[in-house]
């Protein structure tokens, strides 16, 4: 059943991880931004790039000031981040630690975002931004570059290419400014700036990011003649799918997504800030997800569906078989959902 372990993997991981993933962030292949920092805290940052951002490396020297309770802090930090392919590694030269470790499902959501259309890239990103409440209020010239102007949860960014070129940010009394005093565009850069310090002794992350994220990245050992997995495009009409996910409203849910890969439909909605709902469909000669966990059968107005827990899992889920298409219809919450509370959110769906 590894194409259904997939298919809800991506689902649910996709944006849990998105702090560490960098699949084509910018649409400028190659460049280097040197920012001032400004507010609470004073310093500098440089990044560097290459290959639209899949090669990374972050550089923060930095002081954080900050007054609590009559009591004043001050935090050095001169860090290092690099992202290379499926790797990353995170230095910290004050105290010469660091850690290292995999991308969780880093060619997985770069198959996904290799099919996707600009437009299609576009779409998804303005639905993230409206399901959290952000919006474009502007454009404005930094460096020379048109930047949009986003808004969110209190905070600003000047957006070129995917690239920000200014932030401004104030949250708990504590003002955060990030200012672009140069920007190189499409330059070339060495491939030793995307070494990993030398200096420094990484503590592997693999086996806490295995732990933290169900032991899911264990499947990827096995079966390893198979790296490659040929999914059966589903029969189900995309458009249909595509007007279920836009018109579901469902105590307080909000789209983040929704998308069609290779014939496997997907979407994701959030509720606050960790409480996340996939729903796939996914063609039933794809395999049968009832035989990866013990879920209770049972029929819900003339629909056969099956409740319960993914083996090792933790989200709740609730399949329900759609014949006519020869497809299932997966939903899969974060939170641990009653029987009736996943069929309640199925019934604000016409599948």
């Amino acid at each position: 059943m590894k194409q259904i372990i997939l298919i809800l993997t991506c689902l649910m991981l996709s944006f849990a991880s998105g702090a560490q993933q960098k699949i084509q962030q910018y649409a400028v292949k190659s460049g280097h931004v040197e920012y001032q920092l400004s507010g609470n805290t004073t310093g500098t940052k440089s990044i560097w790039w290459d290959n639209y951002g899949s090669l990374s490396r972050t550089e923060t020297k930095s002081v954080s000031r900050s007054k609590m309770f009559g009591i004043s802090t001050e935090t050095k930090t001169h860090d290092i981040t690099i992202m290379d392919g499926k790797q990353f590694w995170s230095a910290n030269l004050i105290e010469n630690t660091g850690q290292k470790g995999n991308l969780p499902y880093y060619q997985e959501m770069a198959q996904i975002n290799e099919n996707m259309t600009e437009a299609e890239k576009q779409k998804i990103g303005k639905d993230i931004l409206e399901a959290f409440g952000g919006e474009i209020v502007g454009t404005e010239n930094v460096l020379g570059n048109k930047c949009e102007i986003v808004k969110l949860m209190g905070a600003k960014c000047w957006i070129y290419k995917g690239i920000a070129l200014k932030s401004d940010a104030e949250m708990l009394g504590i003002k955060t400014t990030e200012t672009a005093v140069k920007f190189e565009k499409n330059i070339s850069i060495s491939k030793s700036k995307f070494t990993p310090p030398g200096s420094i002794t990484y503590e592997d992350q693999n086996q806490y990011q295995q732990q933290m994220m169900g032991g899911m990245d264990s499947f990827d050992d096995e079966d390893s003649d198979d790296e490659d997995i040929d999914l059966i495009p589903v029969k189900y009409p995309y458009g249909k799918f595509e007007k279920e996910a836009s018109e579901f409203e469902y105590n307080g849910y909000r789209k983040m997504m929704v998308m069609n890969n290779k014939g496997t439909y997907s979407a994701m909605f959030m509720k606050g800030m960790s409480e996340t709902l996939a729903v796939a469909a996914t063609s039933r000669k794809n395999g049968n997800p009832g035989q990866i966990g013990n879920l209770e059968s049972f029929t819900h107005k003339g629909k056969k569906c099956m409740y319960g827990k993914m083996d090792d899992e933790d989200d709740t889920s609730l399949i329900v078989d759609i014949p006519n298409y020869d497809t299932y219809i997966i939903l899969v919450s974060s939170a641990a959902q009653s029987k009736s509370e996943m069929l309640s959110i199925l019934d604000q769906f016409n599948f």
